[in-house]
């Protein structure tokens, strides 16, 4: 299962299958000044991910919306951008989450897809996240999903899976 974490963030090209049964058609909340955490900025690579070329790259300001980051996956050592969206920070009971654009090649199907923040090491170079796992996300209004979310915050049972990032470059 970690390995679908590294998929739901290649996921443009491969959304079908698992990952598209746990997106929802809204974000936790839209975007806010507020939940912005620079610390972020920067490159980062998945610990479970076996092809130590791939990166994340994660920036914020012009020409993007000052209260988003845009987020770049890198593969064949930084030369080829396969993903590219904005995303934000959102907070539910003091627990920060992400949320990530997912969209289908064929942009039939745009959505999000939401990590829990676990830990930040103090110097922001670590990062452990759980994925989300409900298969009934796609169903709700954002109230909905708000309110569901908020329901189980705490609950292990609610999500699928533990990774970890580390920041490669500020």
């Amino acid at each position: 299962m970690k390995s679908l974490l590294l998929i739901l963030l290649l996921l443009p090209m491969l959304a079908e299958g698992q990952i598209r049964n746990i997106v929802a058609q809204y974000p936790i909340d839209g975007p806010s000044t507020e939940n912005l955490n620079d610390g972020i900025l920067g490159r980062w690579k998945f610990k479970e991910d076996t092809n130590k070329n791939n990166f994340y790259e994660i920036i914020r300001g012009k020409p993007y919306a000052e209260d988003k980051y845009h987020i770049k996956f890198w593969n064949r050592g930084g030369t080829n951008p396969t993903y590219e969206s904005n995303m934000h920070f959102s907070k539910i009971a003091n627990i920060q989450f992400i949320n990530v654009p997912y969209f289908e090649a064929n942009f039939s199907r745009n959505g999000f897809f939401f990590l829990k923040i676990l830990e930040i090491s103090p110097d922001f170079t670590k990062i452990t996240a759980a994925v989300f796992h409900d298969n009934t996300l796609w169903e709700l209004n954002q109230e909905d999903l708000s309110q569901r979310i908020t329901q189980n915050v705490n609950n292990p049972a609610y999500f699928s899976d533990t990774v970890h990032l580390f920041k490669i470059w500020r």
